[in-house]
């Protein structure tokens, strides 16, 4: 399976550009006022997330030139687009919602806080006080943000274990696959105390490890159909049945991956991928348009098609304004770096 995947050529930033979606449209019903009938839908896009994330970011690693490097690479990729939405939430969102729909006190002291109290990826504050408190989800700004810090956290695994020899790294990477999987399953069935966010980042983890397997030994597993379909099937059935989600790690990161490499999709995404500007600005968009839509009784396909009407333009933006520009930056920073190490 391994050799299939080109790592220059497949279908994966399609299949990221789909999974951002797909959250969107589970938050749809629930930030609207709906119901929850599609809230499952977003754990499970996030943890396709996280599954191909962890091959790519394995590849990114076993192909660069160092830690340093690695973390560099990786903080320029996230890092950018993340603050300038806190930003954008703060002083663009945030008082229009104030002045024109009612969203509840704003002032730039509470801007500057919510953004720097959140500006380390890990949301510590996710409202501004007294802001959309009349919503169905009321008062968090963007939801979507809290999944970063679990991502980056995976990375510096990776980094880690990238600073080992490869028989041990591969050792270690099934071990801390099977104690995450295991501390998530354990936690879910009450067996095991595990504080929530321990548990929610074993859960995470599970996922990310198991695509990080797939990269390991990508070239003994098979690309057949048939396992596409079981792959499919295995998901479908602990999504059903209410298992805990991490027993579909492996399964997931099959399906994802041997998607990535079947579909013919390679176009889509692979010039600008604007799926990480859609993951983190469609929420704060829906949150928008709550105050405007949630008590005039429109139907739920109403706000869902506005808010990617509205979200597809700003993650262009985030795209072509921020994340392009800051990757091509360092890039070019560490070509020069190179060149005056070998002067």
């Amino acid at each position: 399976m391994g050799g299939r995947l080109d790592p220059g050529s497949n279908s994966l930033n399609a299949l990221r550009l789909g999974l951002a979606l797909l959250v969107l449209i589970a938050h749809a019903w629930e930030l609207g006022g709906y119901g929850l009938q599609t809230k499952p839908l977003g754990p499970w896009a996030v943890a396709g997330f996280f599954c191909i994330s962890g091959y790519l970011i394995a590849l990114s690693r076993a192909r660069g030139r160092g830690v340093g490097e690695f973390f560099a690479r990786r903080a320029v990729r996230i890092y950018p687009a993340f603050l300038v939405v806190l930003v954008v939430v703060a002083f663009a969102f945030a008082p229009v919602a104030s002045a024109f729909l009612g969203g509840g006190p704003w002032s730039p002291s509470a801007g500057v806080l919510y953004v720097l109290r959140n500006a380390g990826l890990w949301i510590a504050q996710p409202t501004i006080p007294g802001m959309l408190a009349d919503i169905p989800y009321p008062g968090v700004w963007n939801g979507s943000l809290w999944t970063l810090a679990f991502e980056f956290a995976c990375y510096v695994v990776t980094g880690l274990l990238g600073c080992l020899a490869v028989r041990w790294g591969a050792r270690i990477t099934v071990a801390l696959w099977a104690g995450a999987m295991t501390a998530s399953v354990l936690s879910v069935l009450g067996l095991l105390p595990v504080p929530g966010t321990l548990a929610t980042f074993a859960t995470l983890l599970a996922f990310y490890l198991s695509g990080t397997l797939l990269f390991l030994g990508g070239d003994r597993v098979p690309l057949r159909p048939g396992l596409i379909v079981a792959a499919a099937a295995v998901v479908a059935a602990v999504a059903i049945s209410g298992a805990p989600t991490a027993l579909a790690g492996p399964a997931m990161a099959y399906l994802v991956l041997a998607l990535g490499i079947v579909l013919p999709c390679r176009r889509i995404g692979a010039r600008n991928d604007i799926s990480y500007g859609i993951y983190i600005y469609a929420f704060p968009v829906q949150q928008m348009l709550a105050l405007v839509l949630a008590e005039r009784g429109a139907p739920v396909v109403v706000p869902l098609v506005l808010a990617i009407v509205v979200t597809v333009p700003l993650a262009w933006a985030s795209w072509l304004f921020v994340e392009r520009p800051a990757m091509r930056a360092h890039r070019r920073w560490s070509s020069r770096r190179r060149r005056a190490g070998l002067a």
